[in-house]
């Protein structure tokens, strides 16, 4: 007679299926609800021995107000998560402070309507290339809760990421139209700081003016700020004027598309002014001209018709 195996992994009793279901320790699942498509578990913390770190005086709960939170999908079905919380009384009658909430980052950050679980899965998303309304609508909650949940961990990720900080010496300022306000259309500008060597992003700004620009740059390691020796520009008399004061050792460097724009509109003036008088010119007369390769060469006007803008020289 064979003897049946035991599978260690499978779950019975309906309330280790939703402790497994929740998977935090010291946090019990108090009940489960459905309501047509969608489910909401309702969880609270294993009480404990609290006091207060302030002046060392014994808590107790003072009330059990009731967070909900936007949790990841099970099966295919939107659920959300009920914290039951507790807001703690200080015993002792001399505290200035009398009441404070208990939080468990484990459940949910601080002012973020996301779980934990959700609010990192939902980063991810939208940092590999999803948008935040695509990721919205799969945890069925509006825009703004993904996007501050987005804004919360991204910015915690980028100051914990010091290594996209610690392997340059170059770096790139520069603007873009970010956003139009108003009812006249005014342009928002952001500035870009990017790592021009390695060719990554290091922190986006939300403005092109020099104090913000300068202390975003002041503000990192010293050690940093002397390992960039170049310093790219578009020609900025604001970003020229950031290099200058915060990273004085550090060359200036126009970036090619700026510095031929430039060339062109120094130029063509001067190839409209000395451009001879097409009624002057004989059909078959040669003018000189220069090509692409920038080297000279002559061409009848009746055999090489050429607008304008093909003029360099004369």
């Amino acid at each position: 007679m064979s003897q049946k195996t035991r599978n260690t992994f499978v779950l019975v009793h309906p309330s280790e299926i939703l402790q497994a279901l929740l998977g935090l320790k010291d946090v019990e699942v108090l009940a489960y609800e459905r309501r047509g498509p969608h489910v909401e578990l309702m969880v609270e913390q294993t009480p404990a021995p609290v006091r207060w770190p302030a002046c060392g005086g014994p808590a107790q709960v003072h009330e059990r107000p009731v967070v909900h939170y936007v949790d990841l999908p099970v099966y295919g079905v939107a659920m959300s998560l009920a914290w039951k919380k507790h807001r703690m009384r200080c015993n002792n009658p001399t505290c200035a402070k009398k009441t404070w909430m208990l939080e468990d980052h484990r459940i949910a950050a601080k002012n973020c309507l996301l779980t934990t679980r959700a609010a990192k899965w939902a980063t991810v998303q939208v940092g590999t290339g999803r948008t935040v309304s695509e990721v919205a609508a799969e945890l069925d909650c509006d825009w703004h809760t993904v996007n501050d949940a987005v804004t919360t961990y991204g910015k915690a990720l980028l100051q914990a990421d010091r290594k996209r900080l610690n392997k340059t010496t170059a770096i790139g300022l520069d603007e873009t139209s970010f956003v139009k306000l108003g009812s006249r259309s005014y342009k928002d500008y952001a500035t870009t700081v990017a790592d021009v060597e390695n060719h990554q992003i290091i922190d986006i700004l939300p403005s092109r003016n020099y104090t913000e620009v300068a202390r975003f740059i002041d503000s990192q390691p010293q050690a940093w700020k002397e390992r960039i020796r170049f310093g790219a520009l578009d020609m900025s008399a604001t970003y020229a004027a950031v290099y200058s004061v915060v990273l004085p050792k550090a060359a200036q460097v126009v970036d090619p598309f700026h510095a031929i724009s430039l060339a062109n509109r120094c130029l063509t003036p001067s190839a409209a002014g000395c451009r001879p008088n097409s009624s002057a010119i004989a059909v078959d007369e040669t003018i000189p001209f220069i090509g692409r390769a920038g080297s000279c060469s002559l061409a009848k006007k009746s055999s090489m018709p050429r607008p304008p803008s093909a003029w360099r020289h004369c």
